[in-house]
């Protein structure tokens, strides 16, 4: 036996004690709720963080270049009125040759739709989840935001409109006078007219532009206007197409001639224009110079104002169907009368019947019409080639004592018939 052996020792290992154990949890615990504490700290300030934005601009939101951040709707609003009433301080001159023409931007109405514009910089990331809202905050990206500035397009054609009134210088037409056969021209002159739509569109780009300077320029353009009736048309004239003369005695009647004859002067007709008689002549009135003399009414001669005009119409009516040209509008007489064949009258009144035709050509027509030493003539001028060659004639064919039909007739340089146009037929009354 080895008496070296060490003897053995039975020792006890001691558990912690249940107080430790509680030392232990507690601290556990409190480390736990304290995370837990702040955990909850930090979540409750982020919401009240994102909250506080519900009503406010988002972080790095900028208006052009001016930052917004965290403003109300009512701030925003202040803003953009500032940021407005700086453009509607603002000018445009207009100029026109040595012109100059002012309007400031406010007269033009100028604003922004402040509604729509702040309701969308406002509502930026509101309909977001709440963590990419607390990231929109904390971490802030910017954003520029830029409005159209609106106008009043109709205050912008009143500006127009007010310029291109004062700039205008209307065309003058060429005008033609015939007199003894002879034909005198006098040349038409152009005209100047503001370009009214390059104008309007220049300013609606000005208004646009929200870094305009306090006061912006435009040049305004004009544009040439051409005469409606040119020299180059009215030369064209150089022919007597047509004329017819009938007589007429000494008195009242033949005053009436004379004066209606010189109311009607020369007028031109360009191509698919009308004449009537009654408006050439105008009111037979005693103001007019017109007296009284024979007319018919109800079958009687009685006296009237403007009597004998009636020849006007009537030898209009003879050189308008030589020129070839077939009337719009034409009445017979209610009895016969002695200048004029039958069938081959026309009558007026002070309104109607009236004796009225079109220029059926593409040339011009002019109707020369004058009185003197008891005659009275029409004459119908306009270009040699007008009627083709085709000189025409009327005829009227009597279908009774008081009655007579009428045709026009077409003949060509041979003197061969070519065309036969029935016209009317003419039913008079007798004297009683």
């Amino acid at each position: 036996m080895d008496n070296n052996i060490a003897p053995q020792t039975n020792e006890v290992v001691k558990k912690p004690t249940t107080k430790l154990k509680k030392i232990l949890i507690f601290a556990v615990v409190a480390v736990l709720l304290l995370v837990g504490g702040t955990a909850a700290y930090v979540n409750s300030e982020n919401k009240k963080l994102v909250n506080s934005y519900e009503e406010k601009v988002y972080p790095g939101t900028f208006v052009f270049d001016t930052d917004v951040s965290g403003f109300t709707k009512s701030e925003l609003h202040t803003v953009l009125e500032e940021m407005v009433n700086e453009i509607s301080s603002r000018k445009i001159n207009v100029s026109i040759g040595d012109s100059n023409f002012e309007k400031s931007y406010l007269n033009l109405e100028t604003t922004i739709d402040y509604e729509t514009f702040e309701n969308e910089v406002l509502s930026f990331g509101k309909d977001k989840a709440f963590k990419e809202k607390l990231a929109l905050i904390k971490e802030p990206e910017s954003r520029s935001y830029g409005y159209e500035v609106l106008y009043s397009e109709d205050k912008i054609s009143e500006f127009v409109d007010t310029i291109a009134e004062q700039v205008k210088i209307a065309p003058v037409n060429a005008s033609i006078s015939v007199s003894w056969d002879s034909i005198s021209v006098t040349e038409g002159q152009i005209g100047y007219e503001l370009n009214k739509d390059e104008l309007f569109n220049n300013i609606k780009t000005a208004l646009e532009d929200i870094h305009g300077d306090e006061l912006v320029s435009i040049e305004g353009n004009i544009k040439e206007v051409d005469p409606e009736i040119t020299t180059a048309a009215l030369q064209s004239v150089d022919t007597k197409i047509s004329s017819y003369t009938t007589y007429f005695s000494p008195g009242p009647s033949g005053t009436n001639i004379q004066i209606g004859a010189g109311m009607i002067g020369n007028v031109l007709l360009m191509p698919g224009e009308s004449f009537s008689t009654v408006e050439a002549i105008g009111p037979t009135t005693p103001e007019n110079g017109f007296v009284s003399a024979n007319t018919y009414l109800n079958g009687k001669v009685v006296p009237g104002y403007g009597g004998g005009v009636c020849q006007i119409s009537s030898t209009i009516y003879n050189a308008e169907l030589r020129a070839g040209i077939i009337p719009d509008f034409r009445t017979y007489h209610e009895m016969t009368v002695g200048y004029v064949p039958q069938g081959l009258d026309a009558t007026i009144g002070d309104e109607w019947p009236d004796l009225v035709f079109t220029n059926p050509y593409d040339y011009p027509v002019v109707v020369n019409v004058y009185a003197s030493g008891g005659s009275i003539t029409a004459e119908f001028w306009s270009n040699s080639q007008a009627t083709g060659g085709v000189t025409y004639e009327p005829k009227s064919y009597q279908t009774g004592s008081l009655s007579a039909d009428t045709y026009l007739y077409g003949y060509n340089s041979a003197g061969e018939c070519i065309s036969e146009v029935y016209l009317d037929s003419s039913v008079y009354k007798p004297f009683s």
